[in-house]
């Protein structure tokens, strides 16, 4: 994005002319390689600006997370071109409840996004910045404050400058500038065509993304583009399973052969759209049982059934390992055993005839077998270490299965490990109550295989009972 910085000419730059297309002239010149301009105008009016990076400036804020999972690819993506005046491929969903709109600081995105909301909405608009008159003129939509609105008030979108972790802890109430931009202009950042040309939306995941992480998108992208009818696809032979794993257990469907340029949104970088408010308050309904194939569901149905028979069981899934090593924070922080410890017991004191634990930590499990004789059920399944990764030198546990079973051992390993997960899952949907470490692929579906709802859930990270 482009930054406005008081006027210097220590250093020459190109010279730009202010006026309404000054940024995307500025634009044209950094796809060559320029960085910074002088900026004059009328009424002496003159300024520089100054281009950064989205991910640059998100990642030199010490609010970012740490993770190197995300700082391995940009989560935010950059916009060398947009079309502030394409109405129809403008989102507004993130403007829902809101009355207001307060801006921090004038800059390329805050001067567009007001221009958008005066044009194209009946929202209030403020800004703290008086700059920002040098693109709009003050009115009775558009203010000029010293008022900073408070946190509390949620009838005000508050815009900030610096980086803020929205997506992180799920608070959109408070933005920065480059979030906002991206919610308003994801349709234009995802194809250049209009989004009713569209017929199909392929998926490219990760290789380091788990199945649970893979189902978790598919369906999360069916609910993002359910308004324009499109179908989404996984890119054949994009995923750490083979083809032939995916449409043995589940219906997600890949690519056919007629997709092309000219009638699907390829969504390469999924984080751009999973860090949108849309994204994270999907509410899964599109993931239920039906996702796995019915042959699969009745054998873990049987399963369930002689495990569990009548008892009464605790679900608690907690997740360790690679969370741990790769340092993940917010709603998705893994959690100690022993800070979990006093409010499984709580629960467990209400009459609970077992628990069904599911976990890939193995150094998670003896703890609870401790602190839990006999009271403990679990899917057999491999279970991993801190020290593991430690060890390889490496985050992930698709990084670590492949160090371990390399060649033509790893897609039946793949395969015996997907079913034990989903049998985990399975379980931990037939049980009475959920308790869960924190947001992750296995915590959104098992509550989604959960027709009826849980009776009771209770969400570590964020330290509350969770009520849906």
């Amino acid at each position: 994005m482009l930054l406005i910085k008081d006027y210097s000419n220590e250093v020459n730059h190109r010279i730009l002319a202010h006026g309404d297309d000054v940024f995307h002239k500025a634009l044209e010149a950094v796809l060559k390689g320029e960085r910074e301009f002088h900026v004059l105008g009328e009424n002496g009016i003159r300024y520089n600006l100054e281009y950064t990076e989205n991910q640059n400036l998100a990642e030199s804020s010490p609010d970012y997370p740490d993770s190197p999972l995300f700082h391995k690819d940009p989560l935010y993506p950059p916009y060398y071109f947009y079309d502030e005046y394409d109405r129809d491929r403008l989102c507004f969903d993130i403007l829902e409840g809101f009355d207001s709109v307060w801006f921090e600081e004038a800059n390329e995105y805050t001067a567009v996004l007001i221009g958008v909301l005066l044009r194209y909405t009946g929202l209030a608009v403020s800004c703290h910045d008086p700059r920002i008159l040098w693109f709009h003129e003050e009115s009775e939509r558009l203010k000029i404050t010293e008022e900073i609105p408070p946190a509390s008030d949620h009838s005000t979108l508050r815009v900030i400058r610096n980086f803020y972790p929205s997506a992180f802890i799920c608070d959109f109430y408070t933005m920065d500038m480059v979030v906002l931009f991206h919610h308003i202009f994801v349709y234009q950042w995802l194809t250049s065509l209009p989004m009713d040309r569209m017929k199909y939306a392929e998926i490219v995941v990760a290789r380091s993304e788990g199945i649970g992480s893979v189902l978790t998108i598919y369906a999360r992208a069916k609910h993002f583009f359910k308004r324009f009818n499109l179908t989404v696809t996984l890119r054949p032979g994009s995923s750490r399973y083979a083809d032939s794993i995916i449409t043995k257990y589940f219906n997600m469907q890949l690519t056919p052969s007629d997709a092309d340029e000219s009638n699907t949104v390829y969504i390469v970088n999924y984080y751009g759209i999973l860090f949108t408010k849309m994204l994270r308050y999907s509410s899964g309904n599109d993931f239920d049982i039906s996702v796995l194939n019915p042959d699969f569901v009745a054998e873990m149905k049987e399963y369930g059934d002689a495990v569990f028979g009548d008892r009464r069981m605790l679900g608690i899934l907690l997740r360790g390992s690679d969370y741990i090593a790769s340092g993940m924070s917010g709603a998705s922080a893994p959690v100690t055993v022993e800070s979990a410890l006093p409010k499984i017991r709580e629960w467990m004191e209400e009459g609970y005839d077992g628990i069904f634990l599911a976990t890939e930590d193995r150094d998670i499990l003896r703890q609870m077998v401790r602190a839990f004789s006999g009271k403990i059920r679990v899917i057999s399944q491999e279970r991993y270490g801190v020290e593991d990764f430690r060890d390889a030198g490496v985050t992930t546990i698709s990084e670590l299965d492949t160090l371990r079973h390399p060649g033509e051992d790893y897609d039946s390993f793949i395969e015996d490990s997907t079913a034990n997960y989903f049998y985990a899952l399975y379980l931990l949907s037939r049980c009475e109550s959920f308790m869960y470490s924190g947001q992750c692929g296995g915590s959104t579906m098992t509550k989604s295989l959960k027709e009826e709802g849980f009776r009771r859930m209770w969400c570590f990270a964020q330290d509350k009972e969770i009520f849906d």
